[in-house]
């Protein structure tokens, strides 16, 4: 039987999982609703005792779900057509959670903020990259086309030191357009890295508690 406490729960709970689309909300509301109900937790405190508040309940189901998309590369989000970038920041988001689900567990506090410290670590090192690559190409592409107009600006006087600036300016240009693709996907592979690992993370953070999941594990 619904009580109030159960309702109160529920309605709360509801309030934290603005981000699931409507059928899932509902899915994911009438399974806890029909779990509390058949468990016998008719007072809040058997109810948070069983399932945590209902705000740590609701990180736990979104912290599911994304893992579960990003698994699916967000193949059953607007039908696949999920551009790059919102892709990044669903992942990024996932990450946000399983770290907020860690701190959420007395235990794996201190696994939280070692992920935390680590991740702080990967994004001054990859930022630190990014600045020096960025600079780097920059000043290559300067010295490339420097090189192509001093070389052009003495054609009537040497065709072979016109020939050897704008050859070498050419072939500077060149590496630095064959560099940057795979320099761009070196960190994208590094973060789809990062991604794997944090599911992996959340995998064992969901799955090894005993809170139940609509999936079915305790």
């Amino acid at each position: 039987m619904e009580t109030k406490a159960v309702e109160s729960y529920i309605n709360e709970f509801e309030v934290y999982l603005g981000q699931l689309n409507d059928d899932d909300r509902k899915d994911v509301l009438e399974f806890y609703r029909e779990f509390i109900i058949d468990a016998d937790l008719d007072t809040s405190d058997k109810i948070i005792n069983e399932l945590g508040t209902p705000k740590h309940l609701a990180r736990k189901v979104l912290t599911d779900y994304s893992i579960k998309m990003s698994e699916e590369d967000y193949q059953n989000v607007d039908n696949g057509n999920v551009p790059t970038e919102q892709k990044a920041k669903k992942n990024v988001r996932m990450i946000w959670l399983i770290i907020l689900g860690l701190f959420a567990t007395p235990v794996a506090i201190p696994l939280a903020i070692a992920l935390i410290l680590m991740l702080a670590g990967i994004a001054a090192a990859a930022i630190l990259m990014i600045l020096t690559f960025v600079f780097l190409v920059a000043l290559s592409v300067i010295l490339g086309v420097g090189a192509i107009f001093m070389g052009m600006s003495v054609i009537f006087q040497s065709i072979w030191t016109t020939l050897f600036y704008v050859g070498g300016g050419l072939i500077v240009l060149g590496i630095d357009f064959f560099l940057i693709p795979i320099i761009i996907a070196v960190f994208k592979w590094f973060f789809q890295v990062i991604v794997i690992f944090f599911r992996w993370v959340g995998k064992k953070l969901l799955y090894g508690r005993k809170t139940p999941s609509k999936g079915g594990q305790r």
